[in-house]
């Protein structure tokens, strides 16, 4: 039987500790290479848009949004805040802006003891329907679906809801909320707005732009 060399022990020995410690490296490195948190650098929003919601990419289980606000507070263009029920977004809105224009909000992100200093241009524009012609049936709808919070519709309708969008727009989603419950619709398929209003999401991805707009009678 060979006598066991003590040399080769050794060396078999510290080339395991090598290999093991190549193994973990990898891993040392991802953990450190963690990309940073980010977000958009530039929205459009229409003035009077509701709650647009914005994702903090690459957030991490333990990071805390701890500011959203517009630059210097000024809260006249547009608002921020963080949110209740999601960790990784913010809200954005223009409903009480009281003018059109540019500015930046500011985001501020926690990792551990370390603060990520973010900011996204917004746009502010005045409302210009993205809809090239929407129908409900014969009746010419275009003209009451706007992205205010209440309905402009006069008189309830029903038949074929028909919306066509101007170049750049598309339609997401269409929603109706029906005894306080939203369900999918879509397009060139038969609605009755006395069920409830119809909410029509639509987005221009050149703008990074998504707006609410809402076919319905005032709720007032």
């Amino acid at each position: 039987m060979k006598r066991i060399n003590k040399s080769s022990v050794l060396s078999l020995f510290c080339a395991f500790v090598m290999l093991l410690s190549l193994c973990l490296i990898p891993g040392v490195k991802s953990e450190a290479a963690a990309k940073a948190p980010a977000i958009d650098k530039s929205i459009v929003m229409f003035r009077n848009s509701y709650n647009r919601t914005i994702r903090i990419k690459n957030m991490k289980k333990g990071d805390v949004i701890t500011k959203a606000v517009p630059k210097g507070n000024d809260y006249s263009i547009v608002s921020a805040y963080t949110s209740d029920e999601h960790y990784n977004e913010i809200l954005v809105n223009t409903f009480n802006s009281s003018k059109s224009g540019t500015t930046k909000v500011l985001v501020n992100v926690k990792r551990g003891k370390k603060t990520y200093k973010l900011s996204m241009k917004v746009k502010v524009v005045s409302f210009a329907s993205p809809i090239q012609s929407a129908k409900v049936g014969k009746k010419n709808v275009k003209k009451y679906i706007s992205n205010v919070p209440y309905g402009l519709l006069k008189k309830d309708c029903s038949g074929k809801l028909s919306i066509k969008m101007k170049k750049g727009w598309k339609i997401q989603k269409i929603e109706q909320t029906v005894n306080g419950k939203t369900k999918k619709i879509k397009n060139n398929k038969k609605i009755n707005t006395a069920k409830g209003a119809i909410l029509i999401t639509v987005k221009n991805a050149k703008l990074n732009q998504i707006e609410e707009l809402k076919l319905a009678k005032p709720n007032f």
